[in-house]
């Protein structure tokens, strides 16, 4: 299932991606994104990651 999550945090890993944080109701997820995705951005995650 794809959501359109609002990012709340993009921060860099080690190995080079970025791990992004979001708020669904008062739960807080990750997801995984090959490139830096600005906090307040609208992004689509899928299975962890970032699509789109």
């Amino acid at each position: 299932m794809t959501q359109r999550v609002n990012v709340q945090t993009c921060t860099l890993r080690r190995d080079g991606q970025h791990l992004v944080t979001y708020r669904v109701g008062s739960s807080v997820y990750s997801a995984l994104s090959p490139k830096f995705v600005q906090p307040g951005t609208d992004v689509r995650v899928r299975d962890g990651k970032v699509v789109g």
